[in-house]
């Protein structure tokens, strides 16, 4: 399918300059007023001339979408929170300008419009402002950014990104990253489990916890669920040969199957889908 044109400079300058007039309306001003570091931020940004204009799009559109959420808070920390998860937002968009911007041109119209200021800039705005852990809001923006490269990104995909993130913690996504770990020169420094339950402060029943729901995420696979099926395939295939050279007036002898050990402990391999998220929140990169 035919690329739309990028944007042309004589258009951005134009959104541009509207978008900063808009920051006098009363939804973004409220969210300057109210969250003095979010708008520190977004001034820097809005007024940065060297700025990317569809930064400032960007920029302009978390705030005019942020403001209707301050209407419904009622506690000081849960304003703090979404004061400190914007700010590292608009922080992050500015930092990585030119990744978001190269890949943005390169999306069709529709699709562009759907990160910049439609349902996919929701779905990151709806984790960050909820997000306990400080860490996660920079998993949040990575994904969004790489999001952006996938040939045909669709809603079911997105959506079910920013989804399963909102489910996950941060030791969550350390411990799946103990599973991408390759073995190498550096073996010796490689993190284990038991590194992270010494460092992490947990048991081994909570780690056992963390790994089924992993599983449940579809991000680990068990090893021993995998081998009883493939024992199953063999078994039935086996019964299968044997009916036949029961029935044939020459039967030939069946040879016993061979079939997989069970171990007694569970053990778990890290699925396509788990590599896959690992790297929508790793670092963008150009």
């Amino acid at each position: 399918m035919k690329q739309d044109e990028p944007l042309k400079k004589d258009t951005l300058k134009e959104i541009g300059q509207d978008l900063t007039g808009s920051i006098k309306e009363e939804g973004i001003s409220m969210v300057l007023e109210n969250l003095p570091e979010v708008g520190n931020v977004a001034a820097q940004i809005l007024g940065n001339e060297k700025a990317a204009t569809v930064i400032r799009m960007l920029t302009g559109g978390v705030l005019g979408a942020v403001a209707p959420a301050l209407y419904g808070i009622t506690l000081a920390y849960q304003q703090r929170r979404v004061e400190r998860n914007v700010a590292n937002m608009l922080n992050s968009v500015q930092k990585y300008q030119d990744i978001i911007e190269q890949r943005l041109n390169m999306l069709e119209t529709e699709m562009r419009q759907k990160f910049i200021d439609g349902p996919y800039r929701d779905a990151l705005l709806d984790n960050i402002v909820s997000e306990n852990q400080e860490q996660k809001v920079q998993y949040n923006i990575n994904g969004y950014i790489n999001l952006m490269m996938l040939e045909n990104p669709n809603d079911d995909v997105v959506f079910t990104f920013f989804n399963t993130l909102a489910q996950m913690n941060a030791l969550d996504i350390r411990v799946l990253r103990l599973y991408n770990s390759t073995f190498g020169a550096d073996q010796e420094h490689r993190e284990t489990y038991l590194d992270v339950i010494k460092e992490e402060g947990i048991d081994e029943s909570q780690y056992k916890f963390i790994q089924e729901k992993l599983y449940r995420l579809g991000m680990l696979y068990s090893v021993n669920e995998t081998r009883r099926d493939e024992n199953l395939d063999t078994i039935s295939q086996t019964l299968t040969d044997l009916t036949k050279q029961l029935s044939s007036k020459n039967p030939k002898p069946v040879k016993t199957p061979r079939l997989n050990r069970i171990n007694r402990v569970e053990s778990y391999r890290i699925t396509p889908l788990g590599r896959q998220y690992l790297q929508f929140i790793d670092e963008p990169k150009k």
